[in-house]
């Protein structure tokens, strides 16, 4: 079947002519796609099956979103407590050091080997 289309503007026809261009396509086959399109589009069930299944799709999306975010969370939080643990430590073994500095004497790598043996002990 045969549709004239009368009075459409200029810049119109200019754009459609370009995006038949880029699409490589004639411009009664750009027009075809359009229509259908439109006419898919505005179909009751199209409009009506469309936004339960984006819906699913984006609820789906944000839970393994959400599940990540959780498993992120709980990775920093054991981070936060091996770094506190090390921290107390530490400050625990300077304080000795501090009040017995006259009596011993402590190296730098002895207090590294010293957090590596409690590291291994608490993994």
């Amino acid at each position: 079947m045969d549709i004239k289309i009368r009075n459409i503007s200029p810049q119109v026809i200019s754009e459609i002519d370009k995006i038949a261009k880029q699409e490589a396509v004639s411009q009664n086959t750009l027009y075809n796609k359009i229509i259908s399109d439109y006419v898919k589009c505005n179909d009751d069930f199209v409009v009506n099956i469309l936004p339960p299944i984006v819906r699913a799709l984006v609820n789906q999306e944000l839970d393994r979103l959400s599940e990540g975010a959780n498993s992120t969370i709980n990775n920093v939080y054991i981070a936060a407590q091996k770094m506190i643990n090390t921290t107390e430590k530490i400050e625990n073994l300077l304080t000795e050091t501090l009040k017995n500095s006259e009596e011993n004497s402590i190296t730098n790598d002895e207090i590294l080997r010293i957090l590596e043996i409690s590291d291994k002990d608490n993994s």
